[in-house]
Formats: C-alpha cells, sequence, structure tokens
C-alpha cells in the first residue's frame, strides 16, 4: 500500500499522526463520530447483558437462542428496503428514527427487567423491534460518512469509525460484565438505551453535506436498481460473495467451535479470552494503521486481506501455542479491521452516492443472512469430519474465494484514482463544515409516502 505522509515529515513524527487524525478537526465529521463512538460502545454491551437476562429469567440455552434469532431475523429480511428508504430520504433523519425506536425499545426492556416483569415472549418482541430499527440505519449509516467527512478524508474517516467500533470490542465487555455483577443486566440495558439517547442528539445537531436522493419510482424498481448497481460491477459481486462465504462458513467455524477447541485443549474460557482479545487488539492496531493506507489496487488489497482473517478457524484448529496463536489472530483482526476500512471507502468512491445505501444493503444482506444457517450446521458438520477438519475445510473455502476474486480482472483493474487524495500531493484538505450554524432550526422530517 502506498500511504499518505505530511510534506516534510514520516509517519511516526507528531505531525504526521494529527494529519492522520485530521477528520477530527471537521466539527461535522467530530460531532458524527462522536455520536457514532458512544453508540458502538452500548452495541457491545447489549447482547452480554441480554444473555445473562434471559439465563436469569429462564436459565434455557433454547430461550436465548429464540431471542437471538428474533433480532437477527428481522434484520436480515428489511435489510434491502432498509437500503432503499435511506437512498430515499434523508439519512440522517432514518438514522434519528432508527435510533429514537432503539432508545424506546431498549428502555422498555430496561424497565421490565429491573422490576421484574420480563418474560421471555416480551424479550424476543423487543428484540425483533430493535433488530428492525438497525436494518435502516445501517445501510443508512454507511452512505452517511461521505456526506460529514472532506473527500481526501474518506479513508481516514472510515478509519476513525472503525477505531471507535474495534475499541467498543475490547472495552464494553469489561464495562457489562462489571454492570450485570455489580447491579443488574437490567442497569446494562438501561446504558445501552442511554447511547442511543446520545447518539440521535448528536444527530439532531449534524450537518451533513446534502446528498441527491435517488430518482423516485416503484419500491420494486428502486431496489431492482440497486441490485444492478451491484450486477454492473464483477469486483462488487465477488466481494459481497467473499463477506457471504466469511460471515456464513468461517465465523460460525471460529466462533462454535474454537470454544470447543479451547475447552477440549487448553485452559477453557481463560485460552478463549485471550484468543478474543487478542482479535481485538488486532482490530484496534488495525484501524490505525488504515489511517495511513491508500491501495493503488483497493479491491486486490481486500481480496488479500480477506484471505489474512480467514485463516482464523485454521490458526485456532491446529494446535498451536497459545501465544502464537494469539499473534496469529490478532493479525487476522488487523486484516479484517483494515479490510473494512478500504471496503467502505472504495464503495463510497465507485457507487453514485443516490445508490450508495442500496448497495450496502445487500452487502450486508449477503453478510446476515447465511450466519443462522451457518451456526445451526457448523457443529453437526464437526461431529462428522471433526474438529481440526472442519476448522481447516472452513478457513480453505474462505481462502479459496478470496484468491479466486483477487485474480478476477475488474478487481485487478480497479485502481484508486489519484485526483481523490489531494493530500497525497501535500496540499490542504479542504475541511467540509457545515452551511449553517447548530443552532439553525432542523428541517421537518420527510413523509414516508
Amino acid at each position: 500500500m502506498s500511504t499518505e505522509t505530511s510534506p516534510g515529515t514520516g509517519p511516526e513524527t507528531p505531525a504526521g499522526w494529527r494529519a492522520r487524525f485530521g477528520p477530527l478537526s471537521e466539527p461535522v465529521f467530530r460531532r458524527y463520530w462522536l455520536g457514532q463512538a458512544v453508540s458502538h460502545f452500548g452495541d457491545r454491551i447489549a447482547p452480554i447483558a441480554l444473555a445473562f437476562a434471559v439465563l436469569e429469567i429462564s436459565g434455557s440455552a433454547t430461550d436465548l437462542g429464540l431471542v437471538v434469532a428474533a433480532g437477527t431475523v428481522p434484520l436480515a429480511v428489511l435489510l434491502l428496503v432498509g437500503g432503499v428508504w435511506a437512498d430515499r430520504l434523508d439519512r440522517r433523519w432514518v438514522m434519528l428514527t432508527a435510533d429514537g425506536v432503539r432508545a424506546v425499545v431498549q428502555g422498555l426492556l430496561a424497565v421490565l427487567l429491573i422490576t421484574g416483569n420480563a418474560q421471555i415472549w416480551q424479550m424476543a418482541v423487543l428484540a425483533a423491534l430493535s433488530g428492525a430499527a438497525q436494518a435502516f440505519f445501517e445501510p443508512a449509516a454507511t452512505g452517511m460518512v461521505p456526506q460529514v467527512v472532506s473527500p481526501g478524508r474518506l479513508g481516514q474517516g472510515n478509519a476513525l469509525v472503525g477505531l471507535s467500533h474495534n475499541a467498543a470490542m475490547i472495552v464494553a465487555p469489561l464495562v457489562a460484565g462489571a454492570l450485570v455483577a455489580a447491579a443488574s443486566p437490567g442497569a446494562a440495558i438501561a446504558v445501552d438505551a442511554a447511547t442511543f439517547v446520545v447518539s440521535a442528539a448528536f444527530l439532531w445537531r449534524l450537518r451533513p453535506r446534502p446528498s441527491e436522493p435517488s430518482e423516485r419510482s416503484t419500491f420494486v424498481g428502486e431496489l431492482v436498481g440497486g441490485f444492478r448497481e451491484v450486477t454492473s460491477r464483477s469486483w462488487l459481486g465477488a466481494m459481497i460473495i467473499g463477506f457471504t462465504v466469511y460471515h456464513a462458513v468461517v465465523l460460525p467455524a471460529l466462533l462454535v467451535l474454537g470454544p470447543v477447541v479451547a475447552d477440549r485443549r487448553y485452559d477453557g474460557a481463560t485460552t478463549w479470552a485471550v484468543i478474543t482479545s487478542a482479535f481485538g487488539v488486532g482490530a484496534v492496531l488495525g484501524a490505525l494503521a488504515a489511517l495511513k493506507a491508500r491501495p493503488r489496487r483497493p479491491i486486490v488489497w481486500c481480496a488479500v486481506l480477506l484471505v489474512g482473517g480467514s485463516v482464523q478457524p485454521l490458526i485456532v484448529g491446529t494446535w498451536l501455542p497459545l501465544a502464537a496463536m494469539a499473534g496469529l489472530i490478532a493479525i487476522s483482526g488487523a486484516s479484517i479491521s483494515v479490510l473494512f476500512v478500504i471496503w467502505d471507502t472504495t464503495l463510497a468512491r465507485e457507487i453514485p452516492p443516490q445508490a450508495l445505501s442500496r448497495v450496502s444493503s445487500f452487502d450486508f444482506f449477503g453478510s446476515v443472512v447465511g450466519m443462522p444457517l451457518g451456526f445451526a450446521v457448523i457443529g453437526p458438520i464437526s461431529s462428522w469430519l471433526g474438529l481440526t477438519t472442519t476448522m481447516v475445510v472452513a478457513s480453505g473455502l474462505g481462502v479459496a474465494w478470496a484468491l479466486v476474486t483477487a485474480a478476477l480482472p475488474s478487481v485487478r483493474g480497479l485502481r484508486e484514482d489519484p485526483t481523490s487524495q489531494t493530500t497525497r500531493t501535500g496540499e490542504p484538505v479542504p475541511e467540509y463544515h457545515a452551511p449553517h450554524p447548530p443552532t439553525d432550526p432542523s428541517p421537518a422530517p420527510p413523509t414516508l409516502a
């Protein structure tokens, strides 16, 4: 990868680091980033709190699976719908509405848990509502980043968003565990609800760069238009399939069979905690590295980095010493972190702005839809093939598709446009400032007609 540096400074100087964190000097992006950093923190608290809440009520793993599935299914079903509406409407209002729904849902769940009135069916319904709101939020959020940061700093902006997400993976579980132990699962859920309120408050004061909405037609017509944007670019379709393989094959092999390997061959939960922490640390370091990543062939690098992420089951399943395993998993975490920064930046540069949320919804859909099946079948497959063989095969499938993708002419032919990287020449990056001061009244929300 080529890198961007400030004139007369090396990558290790304070000036170089200040340049890489340059998006935070822009008030619009800084406001967006702070709100999303708080939201990412809450997102990582919720699963732990929810798991202990279900186990406290019923002690049933089946009930826990039911509640988790209740949130996952609406997310998968409505993602494509959310992508269409995020391109149709002001993305800020879509995100605000989704945050408002999730704040109310999680707040109600917290009240039910704290008062001792929660039942499993209520938790499942609330999880479904939260998943439905997330289906609208995610495509809108992907399309929002190019509207809140200067074009020359888009990659750095995506890296900083990824950095906050990855840091939350390390810190939030510790906070969630402390809250559950010291207070209750309901208290932790209440904190999650509060993070949505904070996120919405930052979004309320946000003044993003206007984006031309998609041309209105029928819902099906706009959905088909988004699909055409995907199928007209073979590099895009190939990477979406690669992400589907990663989430439906590689991750289930790691997350289901990894704890089994840790329990049978190592020191159980302690070993698994080291592995997951190593991934988180690697992901944070990867996000920092991505602040200066400027790949000339971005999708080739995405495919290569996907190889690095896909070898995780292989690393865990092949009897390596724990220190070696943790080091390699950290490298995989860094690979995945850098991959998604390059990917999001490339999408924003190559896809028309009015179609970006729809395209990202197909990307999310491919990642989400295969996960439930993968989690359901990986255990029985491992009983048939054996732990090590299953994990090696899972990694092999992910690596094979990534290498096929890297070899495609459209992937090798897609090059970064040098004119979009103004900071590469040492010229100042024109910052984006809101056209109206934060005290201006907000426009009326659009109608969902």
